[in-house]
């Protein structure tokens, strides 16, 4: 279980295991366990017995359960006409430091050849996977992304003739919005904890520069766990991003129960919930929290609010 060494048995009936952060521990233990038709979930849950915590399709004519999740969320960010209606709407700490790191005697270029590709892939997307999500990262091939060249922008950023990272921007088929894929730091930042906050802010930067001189009017910021305490939907909320659940219907039933149950609740990580068609995020209580939300703004969510171990509301934060 998250922060304490109590084991915990998770099933997932048919999720991408986005929800694994708010229940374990880094380096826990997977088991595909089988497959199954969806309208066989009920012998499913029986031949696999049960468990601490149970993730299961909600389809929309069932009973609703307790707590109801989104798939994943996607974090849309619209774009102004300039950069400097950009930056204008940026929190503080996110503008000094794209403000610091444009200080910086940084180049840019686009890669387009397989080679380029691959470098990118290689040295810096994959160790920058497996810092942050270990032996659980999802790891693409060079090839595959190669394959959409014809739709994408690589951009490099470099330092004294050193490539130091770069992003992967997919343009729309059609029309609409740009997609941000991939974005990619070489190892050899990572030891300068201000320098790699402060490149990461950069690319990000470039990112929705280049897409607002392409004339798009937002850009797709990518998918996120439902979890609110997992840092990436705070990142992206700090840019301005509007948090939405995805657009179809797949939507999730969470059933904590058994005697770990109020152990569970109260080390488990925030998840954001369906309530009547809105959004609404309970946080676990815990010291310094509201002043975390007053720095930063969770546009789309709504009904934020502080509740205990029990599930019981102590404070609205929101409307």
């Amino acid at each position: 279980m998250i922060h304490t060494d109590q084991a915990l048995n998770v099933i997932f009936y048919g999720s991408s295991n986005l929800l694994a952060d708010a229940f374990l521990n880094p380096g826990y233990q997977q088991e595909v366990l089988g497959s199954f038709q969806p309208l066989r979930l009920r012998a499913a849950i029986q031949r696999y017995g049960s468990a601490d915590v149970v993730l299961y399709p909600h389809l929309p004519w069932q009973a609703r359960p307790e707590i109801v999740i989104p798939d994943y969320l996607e974090a849309i960010l619209p774009l102004p006409a300039a950069m400097e209606g950009f930056m204008k709407q940026l929190r503080g700490n996110v503008r000094r430091s794209v403000q610091q790191a444009l200080k910086s005697n940084v180049s840019f270029d686009e890669g387009h050849s397989l080679d380029d590709y691959r470098e990118f892939h290689e040295q810096m997307l994959i160790p920058y996977l497996r810092t942050r999500h270990g032996e659980h990262a999802h790891l693409d091939t060079a090839e595959n992304m190669y394959a959409q060249a014809g739709r994408s922008h690589l951009v490099f950023v470099s330092e004294n003739g050193q490539r130091l990272g770069g992003f992967l921007l997919l343009k729309p088929r059609i029309s609409g919005v740009a997609y941000f894929n991939k974005l990619g730091l070489h190892p050899a930042v990572y030891a300068d904890k201000e320098r790699m906050r402060q490149l990461n802010a950069l690319l990000y930067y470039k990112m929705f520069s280049m897409s607002m001189e392409q004339g798009y009017p937002a850009i797709n910021l990518g998918i996120t766990p439902p979890v609110f305490g997992n840092g990436i939907l705070w990142y992206k909320s700090s840019w301005g991003a509007q948090i939405i659940p995805n657009a179809s219907l797949h939507r999730y039933a969470l059933s904590i129960a058994g005697p770990n149950r109020a152990s569970v609740l109260a080390h488990m990580q925030a998840v954001v919930e369906m309530d009547a068609d809105k959004l609404r995020v309970n946080l676990a209580m815990r010291d310094g929290i509201e002043d975390d939300l007053k720095r930063h703004r969770f546009n789309g969510l709504a009904h934020i609010a502080l509740v205990n171990e029990n599930r019981q509301i102590i404070k609205h934060l929101t409307e």
